[in-house]
């Protein structure tokens, strides 16, 4: 039987492997990051939740805004420690400064607006607040079938930057401090409010 959500074996397993195939860069994630008890962090484009669970369990209030229903319903019912809104990151449904802490961990790329994505994080983070991205180099990112086969399920929209492009992208929104650092098949953006 079919729960409401549409796709469970789908989203089980990719809630399963969203954390698996992170697991060797968890120390660098966590070291930019800097989660402490009680920081308010915000997930944008948190799929089923697995990441941002990982979060909370380092004592994070997380709350995931993810544009796919059926992920939002899931993710819901398998970490009921999270909050979870249908939405999109151009929009961010929360006032000025409510974040001390936002991601975006391989869904920058799917934003159809990244100019005002970026422009909306600066605004809900909190001074010094940190976002942090994860994002695939251009030349080593799904190619054309992956992105066919997959693209309805992970958004259609897609754009690669080299981080040279992102850095650049993050200092025109305001943000300071922006370092680059070398993940196993990706890297990571961390830049402060």
């Amino acid at each position: 039987m079919q729960n409401r959500t549409g796709f469970a074996p789908l989203l089980r397993l990719e809630d399963r492997m969203s954390v698996r195939r992170r697991q060797s860069d968890l120390p660098i994630i966590r070291s930019l990051l800097a989660v402490n008890p009680g920081v308010r962090l915000l997930d944008l484009g948190g799929g089923t939740g697995a990441l941002a669970a990982v979060f909370a369990g380092d004592g994070a209030r997380a709350v995931a805004l993810e544009p796919n229903p059926r992920k939002v319903a899931f993710g819901g019912s398998r970490h009921p420690q999270l909050e979870f809104l249908e939405g999109h990151a151009e929009r961010i449904p929360f006032p000025d400064g409510s974040f001390d802490r936002a991601t975006a961990m391989l869904s920058f790329h799917h934003m159809g607006d990244p100019e005002r994505t970026l422009r909306e994080v600066h605004r809900v983070l909190a001074p010094s607040g940190r976002f942090l991205l994860q994002e695939f180099h251009p030349h080593t990112a799904p190619g054309a079938l992956a992105r066919r086969l997959f693209g309805r399920r992970h958004g259609g929209h897609h754009r690669y930057y080299e981080p040279d492009g992102l850095k650049a992208a993050l200092g025109a929104a305001g943000f300071r401090d922006i370092v680059v650092r070398d993940g196993a098949r990706t890297y990571y953006v961390l830049a402060l409010r």
